[in-house]
C-alpha cells in the first residue's frame, strides 16, 4: 500500500491531465482526479471529491491538492461529512497543483509516509511561488511574497540546521540551462529545500532553473549548497557529485566566456565582427522583425475569470513541456524553462489579461532580465526563453512567426535567433545569417554550425543604416560582412561558394558508395546517432549503417520516463528515416556521465566504476524488458541489431542474450507484431573484456569498441576531468596493444569487430583500425564523407605501391 493522492480542480480536463502526468511518474500510486461539476462544467463537486477520497485511500492515507479557494472549501466540506477515523488520514496541502502532484506522487512511490508525502508537496509550493497555492494565487490565504519583490536572501530560512557544502564547478560553461535543469530534476522525490549560490552571496532555490542560470556560475567558481530536510546530507552528496562530474561537459574547451561588449570594427565596406559558423554566403539582406513585447490585439482573449485563465495556462504549460521534452537536448532544456516556477508566478499577476497575454508578458519580463546580464552566457538564454515561450503560446492558439518567405536566397539579419529558428531559416532557403548580438556559446550558433549555415555575430549597429535588399557577403570563417561588394569580389565569392558546394556534394555522393579494400573486404562507414534529426543527417552524409544508436539520449531528460509505446514510437521514427540500412541499437547506458532524470541513478553507486550500463539494467530487468520489447516492435521492416554497454564478463553477455530471448517470447505470446534482432553484440569498453574476449565466443555475434571509455578505464583517467586529459591519448602504446590483442582474438573466434568511439572518426586512427580487420567504423554523421574519402585515397595509394591491407578479421554478416 502507498499514500494516495486526490487532485481537486474546477476543470475536469485539468484534473485528469495532471493525474495522468503524475501517474506516469508513479504508476503504482493511487491518484484520483476530481475535476469539474457533476455535469463536467467549470466548478467543483462534493460527490466527486468524496468518491475520490474513498477510492484513493488504501489505508495509508491521502494527500489532497486543489487549485483555488472554492475547491478548498468544497474539499473541507467533504472531509467534514466523512467518517472521522478515515478523515484523520487525509491531509489537505496548499501547493501548486502540477508541481505538488508530481512531487507528492514521486514521494509516495518511494514509500514515503503520509507526513513525508505532504511535505514533498509543500516543498513544491515553496519552489513554485514562495508559498502561493496555484498559478493564480495562494488559495485564499492572502498574497505571498513574489519572487521579484522579495529577494531570495531575504526570505526566512526553513527550520532546522542545514547540511552545508562547497564544491568547485568543473565544466567551463558552468550552470547554464541544461545543467541547472539536471540539478533541479535530481530533487524529484525528496522533500528537501535546497539553496545555491556563491559563498557569502545571493542564494536561489535550486528548483528554479531561471534563478540558477541568473547567478552566472561558471567553471572554476566555488558554489555553496545548503540543504534542509531529513535526507539533507544524502541530497547534498548527490548534488556535489553531480557538479563535480561536469555534466558531461568537462572536456569542452576552457577559457571562460567571451566578453559581451566586444565592438565590431568597420574598415571601408567591411564589418569585422565575430565568427559564428563557417562558410560563405552572398545575397540580399533581409531584416527579421523582433518578436513583439505584447501580443497583437485580439490574440489573447480574456477568460471569464482568473481561475479559468490559470487553468488554461497550466494545461498549456504541461502540453508544451511534454512536447519539448521529446525534441532532443535543446528541446529538453526549453521544457525546463517553460516549467520554471518563477515564470508561472510572474504570469499569475496578470491573468486578468487572459492566459496568453499573461504568459507572454512574463516571458518577456524574465527574458529582458536575462539579456541585461553582464554575463554573456546568461544573456544568451533570453532568446532561448522567448523561443520556448512560443511553444506555450501555440498551445493557447496564438502563433507568432517572424521568418517570412523573403528569406529565400537571402541573408537574414536579426538581433538574435532561437535554436529552432535556425533549421527553419535553412528550410525556407536562407543562405546565411548575421546577428547584431548573440554569442559563440548560444544554442542557435551551435545549431548553425551543425547545419552549415554561414553565420557572423555581434555586428552591433554597423548594419543599421543599410536597407533591406542590400547585397552582403558573409564570411563565417573570418567573421566579416562586406557591404555591397564590387562585382569582381561578388563573382569570386559565387565561384568559391559553387566550388565548395560541388566539393561537398561530391564527397557526399562518393560517401554513398561502399568502401571495398584491395583484398575484396568491405568496410562499413556508419553513423553514431541519438535522434531522428541525427538519422536524417546520417542519410544525407552517406552513412551505410548506424553503428551506434544511443538510446539514453531519447530518455535522458524525459519526464516522465517513456513507456513501451512511447519508446516504440521514438524508435520507429528513427528507423523509418534510415530505411533498410543496418542499425545497431545500444540499450540504455545509464550511469557514469549519463544521468537519467527519472531513474534512481546516483553519481557514486552508478558512477564510472559502479552499477552502470548493463549492470544497471540487469538490476532493473523491467527497464531492459520494456526497452527490448519496444526495439523489437519498431524493428518490423528494418534491419536491427542490439548491443549492451559496459560488459565485463561472459555471464553478463549471456544474461543479455537471455533477456532478448525473453522479450521476443513475450511479444510472441502477446501476439504483438515484432521482429527479432538480427544480431546481438556487446560494447568492448572494459579492459578485462578486451583481454579475455574469447569468453564471449558463442554468446555474442559482434564486438563494438567504445574507445572513449576503453581509453579512460585503461589509463585510469576520468574522461570528464580536464586535469588528466593528456592521458586520454588514442595513440598510447597501451591502447594500441589492447586493440591488437582484441582483434587477434576476435579473428580467431570469428567475431567481427566494429569501432564506434571517437577513434573511428579520427583521420590518423581510421586507417590503422581498418588494417587490424575492423569491419565497421561508426562516427558523427558529418565526418563520414571526409573519412571515407581519406580511406579510399590512402588505400588506393597503398595498393599502387604494392602494399595491401592485412585482413585480420572476417567481414560481418551485417555488411
Amino acid at each position: 500500500m502507498t499514500v494516495g493522492l486526490v487532485l481537486v480542480s474546477h476543470s475536469r480536463q485539468l484534473a485528469d491531465g495532471v493525474a495522468a502526468l503524475a501517474a506516469q511518474m508513479a504508476p503504482d500510486v493511487s491518484i484520483e482526479p476530481a475535476g469539474g461539476t457533476d455535469t463536467d462544467e467549470i466548478g467543483t463537486s462534493f460527490e466527486k471529491i468524496s468518491e475520490a477520497l474513498n477510492a484513493a485511500d488504501s489505508g495509508d492515507g491521502v494527500v489532497v491538492l486543489y487549485d483555488l479557494g472554492s475547491a478548498q472549501l468544497t474539499t473541507e466540506t467533504a472531509i467534514e461529512f466523512a467518517d472521522q477515523e478515515q478523515a484523520a488520514r487525509w491531509r489537505m496541502v496548499d501547493a501548486p497543483l502540477v508541481e505538488g502532484a508530481i512531487a507528492a506522487a514521486v514521494a509516495a512511490a518511494g514509500g514515503a509516509d503520509l507526513d513525508a508525502v505532504a511535505a514533498a508537496a509543500r516543498t513544491a509550493a515553496g519552489a513554485a511561488t514562495g508559498g502561493s497555492g496555484s498559478a493564480a494565487g495562494n488559495s485564499g490565504q492572502g498574497p505571498g511574497p513574489e519572487p521579484d519583490t522579495m529577494a531570495e536572501e531575504h526570505r526566512p530560512e526553513p527550520p532546522g540546521i542545514p547540511a552545508v557544502g562547497q564544491v568547485q564547478i568543473v565544466n567551463p560553461l558552468g550552470l547554464h540551462a541544461r545543467p541547472s535543469a539536471e540539478l533541479a530534476r535530481s530533487l524529484a522525490g525528496t522533500s528537501a529545500t535546497v539553496r545555491i549560490g556563491r559563498p557569502g552571496e545571493r542564494e536561489v532555490d535550486l528548483r528554479s532553473v531561471l534563478g540558477v542560470v541568473g547567478l552566472a556560475l561558471r567553471g572554476g567558481d566555488q558554489v555553496q549548497i545548503r540543504v534542509w530536510g531529513p535526507d539533507g546530507a544524502a541530497v547534498l552528496g548527490r548534488l556535489e557529485q553531480a557538479i563535480r562530474s561536469g555534466f558531461g561537459e568537462a572536456d569542452q574547451p576552457a577559457g571562460g566566456v567571451p566578453a559581451s561588449d566586444a565592438e565590431p570594427r568597420v574598415v571601408g565596406d567591411v564589418v569585422h565582427a565575430t565568427a559564428g559558423a563557417n562558410g560563405l554566403a552572398l545575397g540580399p539582406l533581409v531584416r527579421l522583425g523582433a518578436l513583439p513585447a505584447t501580443l497583437p490585439d485580439g490574440a489573447s482573449i480574456p477568460a471569464e475569470s482568473e481561475q479559468q485563465a490559470a487553468e488554461q495556462l497550466d494545461a498549456a504549460v504541461i502540453a508544451a513541456a511534454k512536447t519539448l521534452a521529446g525534441q532532443g537536448e535543446f528541446g529538453q532544456a526549453h521544457a525546463a524553462l517553460v516549467a520554471d516556477p518563477q515564470l508561472r508566478s510572474l504570469a499569475a499577476k496578470r491573468l486578468a489579461d487572459g492566459a496568453a497575454g499573461a504568459w507572454w508578458h512574463a516571458v518577456n519580463e524574465q527574458a529582458d532580465r536575462l539579456e541585461a546580464s553582464g554575463d554573456e552566457l546568461v544573456a544568451a538564454r533570453g532568446v532561448d526563453l522567448r523561443e520556448a515561450g512560443l511553444s506555450v503560446l501555440a498551445e493557447l492558439g496564438v502563433h507568432l512567426d517572424r521568418i517570412g518567405p523573403a528569406v529565400s536566397g537571402a541573408v537574414a539579419l536579426a538581433p538574435d535567433l532561437g535554436p529552432a529558428e535556425v533549421p527553419e531559416l535553412v528550410r525556407r532557403g536562407a543562405v546565411g545569417a548575421v546577428l547584431s548580438g548573440s554569442s559563440t556559446t548560444a544554442h542557435a550558433v551551435i545549431v548553425a554550425r551543425g547545419l552549415g549555415l554561414p553565420l557572423v555575430l555581434r555586428t552591433g549597429s554597423a548594419l543599421d543604416r543599410w536597407p533591406s535588399g542590400t547585397t552582403v557577403l558573409v564570411d563565417g570563417d573570418a567573421g566579416t560582412v562586406q557591404i555591397d561588394p564590387p562585382q569582381a569580389v561578388a563573382d569570386n565569392a559565387r565561384r568559391r561558394i559553387a566550388e565548395a558546394e560541388q566539393r561537398a556534394e561530391e564527397l557526399r555522393a562518393a560517401a554513398a558508395e561502399p568502401l571495398v579494400l584491395p583484398d575484396g573486404r568491405r568496410v562499413l562507414i556508419a553513423a553514431n546517432i541519438g535522434s531522428q534529426a541525427d538519422a536524417v543527417a546520417a542519410v544525407a552524409n552517406g552513412a551505410e549503417a548506424v553503428g551506434l544508436l544511443r538510446t539514453e539520449l531519447l530518455v535522458l531528460d524525459r519526464n516522465p520516463y517513456p513507456d513501451e509505446d512511447a519508446q516504440t514510437a521514438d524508435l520507429t521514427a528513427i528507423f523509418d528515416e534510415l530505411g533498410d540500412r543496418p542499425v545497431v541499437v545500444r540499450v540504455l547506458d545509464a550511469g557514469g556521465d549519463k544521468p537519467v532524470a527519472t531513474l534512481d541513478v546516483g553519481p557514486q553507486r552508478n558512477g564510472f566504476l559502479g552499477v552502470r550500463g548493463l549492470r544497471y539494467l540487469l538490476e532493473n530487468p523491467h527497464l531492459l524488458r520494456t526497452q527490448l520489447r519496444a526495439i523489437c516492435r519498431a524493428a518490423v521492416g528494418h534491419r536491427i541489431s542490439v548491443m549492451a554497454p559496459m560488459v565485463t564478463v561472459g555471464t553478463e553477455a549471456q544474461a543479455f542474450r537471455e533477456a532478448v530471448d525473453d522479450a521476443v517470447d513475450s511479444l510472441r505470446q502477446d501476439d504483438v507484431p515484432h521482429a527479432r534482432p538480427e544480431q546481438i553484440g556487446i560494447m568492448i569498453e572494459v579492459p578485462a573484456a578486451a583481454l579475455a574476449a574469447e569468453q564471449f565466443a558463442g554468446v555474442v555475434d559482434f564486438f563494438s569498441v567504445g574507445s572513449n571509455d576503453l581509453t579512460s578505464y585503461l589509463m585510469a583517467a576520468d574522461r570528464t576531468e580536464p586535469g588528466v586529459a593528456e592521458l586520454l591519448d588514442p595513440q598510447s602504446p597501451a591502447l594500441q596493444r589492447i586493440l591488437d590483442a582484441l582483434t587477434t582474438t576476435a579473428a580467431r573466434e570469428h567475431i567481427p569487430v566494429a569501432v564506434c568511439g571517437e577513434m573511428a572518426g579520427m583521420p590518423d586512427q581510421a586507417l590503422g583500425l581498418v588494417r587490424r580487420g575492423v569491419f565497421e567504423l561508426s562516427m558523427a554523421p558529418a565526418k563520414i564523407p571526409a573519412i571515407k574519402h581519406l580511406l579510399r585515397s590512402a588505400l588506393a595509394s597503398e595498393a599502387a605501391g604494392g602494399r595491401g591491407t592485412t585482413a585480420v578479421g572476417a567481414a560481418a554478416d551485417r555488411a
